[in-house]
């Protein structure tokens, strides 16, 4: 008797961002997350492929990815068909479908599919685009592209379209359902009593500055395909999937508590993932501890991760598997658009994943945004640059390290050092950099108390190179320094284990 042939479905919806970020609230933000969580759900597409499909078993779905196996390709094709229409109508964005791949290896198929939906997306084989309206009533003032079909619930003198609504009101669940596992990792004692925050302005007042900065962090996971084509059958692969997601919201748990016991008066968790999919995250967090956050959660995602893949059986001694994370790390002004935030976190990220691929290492890449400035960029032709490109968990640390160690240092002398690197970016010849450079620069250490002096000659040389008395690091044609990155995030550097009121002694002269 013949074997029955098994048919592999692989899709993936586009661009989620888009579909997230389209209204301008953060409660219909986390209210289109709750909306994604709730249709990628096993049980509502276990009902959709009975009541449409005739049938079909789950292998994948969850944040946008599907993996589902048909008994015959009449069912996959139906599918195809279908499953797009469908996720159209309930969330008004597309979904990319691959290739329908015939089961003869379950190992080779999971690595096969993976090809053919990066060949699908690259080709932009999208099912079901969704016409661009041209209204001629009210505009919802959320998205500001569809035609409002009322007032704004939480927003009487505001229009909204039916889509921003409904976003609107699955940010109820969002504590129970989108976001119900991380919730369940923290280990706080009135957690049940907190939800999460309505407005960004809600993080925003608990910048310590009163600069009403919040920070936006985007995540990924390096090298997962490699660890995901290892899978040997599609129960192994479920198996990966399902735990990855509990690794990454305990990774994520543990920063926040410490967060959590940070802030006097706790209104909130202030810790707010837009994006949790896979190993693809999207976060809204306090400002001031952002980069020890993003530190603390890359350790622990390397150390949950590495038990994971051995506890299934994927880290043979062969196999040189060494699971790392990459983060960009946005701080900007509450008010800055979710959207923006995202684009510029996810150049970050790109930077971030290329060092981290050469190094075999997590890193992460941030900057600081002031009204509408990127202040660590440097300019491109720059010999000397003023900043760090990207930076290893351990050079992280020592930076949030520094950070403390220099929490002394007046306002008026940081200011100074910084006005003193920006001048070594205009300098074009290595013999101006001894010659001006290298004495205002001594000059300027001499001025300090005997307490501070040798903690700044530390930093230099810490934060620097120790190969050369200029202290610059060589890297790919210019030089580069991470003492620029600790003053322009000085209020930002803030350790978690740390009481807030350590980092206000300064004395100002």
């Amino acid at each position: 008797m013949t074997e029955k042939r098994q048919y592999l479905f692989t899709a993936e919806a586009d661009k989620i961002q888009d579909l997230l970020f389209s209204s301008s609230k953060l409660r219909e933000v986390a209210g289109g997350s709750q909306m994604l969580a709730e249709f990628c759900e096993k049980a509502v597409i276990e009902q959709f492929l009975e009541q449409l499909v005739g049938g079909g078993s789950i292998i994948l779905s969850g944040g946008g990815t599907f993996r589902i196996l048909f008994d015959s390709r009449e069912k996959a094709e139906k599918c195809s068909r279908y499953l797009p229409e469908f996720y159209r109508r309930v969330l008004g964005g597309t979904i990319t479908v691959a290739e329908l791949l015939p089961v003869f290896d379950q190992q080779e198929a999971i690595d096969q599919a993976q090809t053919n939906l990066m060949k699908a997306k690259h080709l932009g084989k999208i099912t079901n685009k969704s016409p661009v309206q041209t209204p001629y009533l009210s505009i919802c003032n959320s998205c500001g592209l569809s035609i409002a079909d009322g007032f704004n619930k939480y927003e009487e003198e505001l229009y909204s379209c039916e889509r921003c609504s409904r976003k609107a009101e699955a940010r109820k669940k969002i504590k129970e359902k989108f976001l119900k596992k991380f919730v369940k990792f923290i280990d706080y004692p009135d957690k049940k009593a907190l939800n999460f925050p309505e407005e960004t302005d809600e993080v925003a007042e608990l910048d310590k500055t009163g600069r009403q900065y919040v920070a936006y962090i985007v995540a990924d996971g390096n090298g997962m395909g490699t660890i995901f084509s290892r899978c040997k059958d599609f129960e192994e692969l479920t198996e990966l999937s399902d735990k990855l997601e509990e690794t990454i919201n305990r990774s994520l748990s543990i920063p926040t508590d410490l967060i959590l016991e940070r802030i006097e008066a706790l209104k909130n968790i202030p810790v707010f993932p837009l994006i949790l999919g896979g190993d693809d995250l999207f976060i809204l967090l306090p400002a001031q501890w952002a980069l020890d956050f993003t530190l603390r959660f890359c350790r622990k995602f390397e150390e949950q991760m590495a038990t994971l893949i051995t506890d299934i059986g994927l880290a043979e001694p062969s196999a040189n598997i060494s699971p790392t994370i990459s983060a960009g790390v946005v701080i900007c002004k509450g008010k800055f658009p979710y959207l923006s935030a995202y684009e510029l976190g996810n150049e970050l990220l790109y930077t971030a994943k290329k060092v981290g691929k050469e190094d075999n290492c997590s890193t992460v890449a941030f900057t600081l945004i002031t009204g509408s400035s990127v202040v660590k960029t440097s300019e491109a032709e720059s010999t000397f640059q003023s900043s760090y490109p990207v930076y290893s968990l351990d050079e992280l640390k020592q930076l949030i390290d520094m950070r403390l160690t220099l929490k002394d240092l007046p306002r008026t002398r940081k200011e100074q050092l910084e006005a003193l690197f920006y001048k070594a970016e205009a300098i074009t010849k290595f013999d101006d950099l001894r010659s001006k450079w290298l004495p205002e620069r001594e000059t300027l250490v001499n001025r300090l108390s005997k307490e501070l002096k040798p903690k700044i000659l530390k930093a230099f040389q810490e934060l620097g190179s120790t190969k050369e008395d200029h202290n610059w690091i060589p890297k790919e044609g210019n030089y580069y320094h991470k003492l620029p990155d600790l003053l322009t995030t000085w209020d930002y550097l803030y350790n978690l284990e740390k009481k807030t009121s350590e980092y206000f002694e300064e004395k100002r002269v």
